[in-house]
This record gives C-alpha cells, structure tokens and sequence, in this order.
C-alpha cells in the first residue's frame, strides 16, 4: 500500500529521522523505531538513485515511508519517486520560480510534467491505473528548503506555489547566509519570518534538526515536519559515550598505576 504523508501531515505533525551512512542495515533497523518516516539525504552524501531504491526497500522491512534529499531540482527528482520514494525535500529553493521547477518535476499532469514509467514506484507498470497519476499527486510529499537571507525575504512568493506541501528549515545554512550562530536571535527571527509565511500560505513549517540544542525552539514554534538526528550522529555520539564510560572505568586502575 503506497504511503501518504500528505494526509499524515495534514491530520498530525511528521516526525521523521535522517539516514547519512547509506547503509541498508541502518535504514532496515531504523524502520522498526518509532519515527513516522526515514529520510535519505542525496545532498551531502554520494548516494545515487539505485541506491536510494534499494534503501527504500531496506524501509519496506519496517513498513516506513521514505522522504529523500534530493541534490538540487534536477532529473533525481523524478527517478527517487520512480523508486518509490513517499516524498522529496528540495534545498537551496530562493524564488518562486524555482519553486515552480520542482512541482514541475514532482507532481504529474496536469499539476506538472513528471514523466510516467512502469517503475518500481508503479509496481513495475502493473500500478499504472487510470486514476494513478492523481493518486501520486495527492499522496506525494514536496517540500522546499528555505536555508539563506534570499530566501528568507521570497518565503511568501515561495510557499504560495501551489503544489508545495511543507516548508524544511536549513539551519547550518540559513545560519551561515545570515552570519550569525544557530539558536541567536537573529537566527530565530529568520525562522519566525519563514514559519509566518508557511501559515499565511497554508504550507507546514519545519526543519532539519541536528543538534538538540534547536529542537525545542522549532517545536515552540509549531514545527509540523521535523527531521530530526542521523545514523552517522548517533553512531559518534555512541562511540563517544562508550569510549566516556572506559575512561572512567580505567581511570582508578590508571591512578594505581602511578
């Protein structure tokens, strides 16, 4: 059964997580965590779209809908929802006319232009029903990433290109466009400015989240989809724990030493 996280995100707030080591071991056993969704990230890291349909059916293990990254508004667009992608967040999106690009690539006729295959995402063309191209428009997820002081300024313009479901906060970037720390107020701002415009425009305000340090303030805020933490994250965090806790347990036996 195709997943809709449209209608999950119209009934409830989407929370999600992030898979960055590529790994369908890691994505196999984060589909069986509570997150509603997995997402894929093409953007910063070498993943390549066979790869991207062989980790969306690692998350088929847990039944877990796939959102991907996609690098830019390019032809990956259409090739990550062949293979069965549930959505697609677009970065570095600063105009409406970009905007327009990437309903262009997502959504079918007579929305946009997607092209139509017997993919994977189609059941092998075995999916391919009369009303299927409208299905896929209804069910698929697109949200643009808002992340530099261009785009801050075209939120409005932006989010009200129809066909844009969610707005994703950038904030490693927006901070660096903005020339000001993550968590500043100048920061906050921005993220104000933007998440104002995604309810004047009826579009899901959300982000990116890798630190636990900005969680709380996107969710004061009203974040509806939130990607929070990665794999490669907690793989560190973990070893860092781990290696923590040895070095306690070794430091009396070091200290007998001496």
């Amino acid at each position: 059964m195709p997943h809709d996280l449209r209608r999950h995100l119209l009934a409830q707030p989407l929370y999600a997580t992030t898979a960055l080591t590529g790994s369908p071991v890691a994505v196999e056993a984060l589909s069986g965590t509570p997150f509603a969704a997995l997402c894929l990230d093409m953007e910063h890291t070498t993943l390549h779209p066979a790869a991207v349909e062989n980790l969306v059916r690692a998350a088929d293990a847990g039944r877990k809908p796939v959102v991907v990254r996609v690098p830019d508004i390019g032809s990956d667009i259409n090739r990550v929802l062949d293979a069965g992608a549930a959505g697609i967040v677009v970065p570095q999106v600063e105009s409406a006319e970009q905007a327009r690009a990437v309903v262009a690539r997502a959504r079918f006729a007579p929305v946009g232009r997607r092209g139509l295959g017997a993919t994977r995402g189609a059941d092998y063309g075995a999916g391919i029903t009369p009303d299927f191209t409208a299905r896929e428009n209804d069910r698929v997820l697109l949200a643009v990433q808002i992340e530099s002081v261009e785009a801050v300024a075209a939120a409005d313009d932006i989010l009200a290109v129809d066909g844009v479901d969610a707005v994703v906060i950038g904030p490693g970037d927006l901070s660096a466009s903005l020339g000001t720390p993550m968590g500043s107020d100048a920061f906050w701002a921005a993220v104000d400015e933007v998440f104002a415009a995604a309810v004047r425009q009826g579009v899901a305000p959300g982000a990116f989240c890798f630190r636990d340090a900005e969680l709380g303030g996107f969710v004061r805020r009203g974040a509806r989809l939130l990607l929070v933490g990665s794999d490669i994250g907690w793989l560190v965090q973990g070893a860092a724990a781990q290696w923590a806790a040895l070095q306690e347990a070794v430091a009396p036996i070091a200290e007998g030493v001496r």
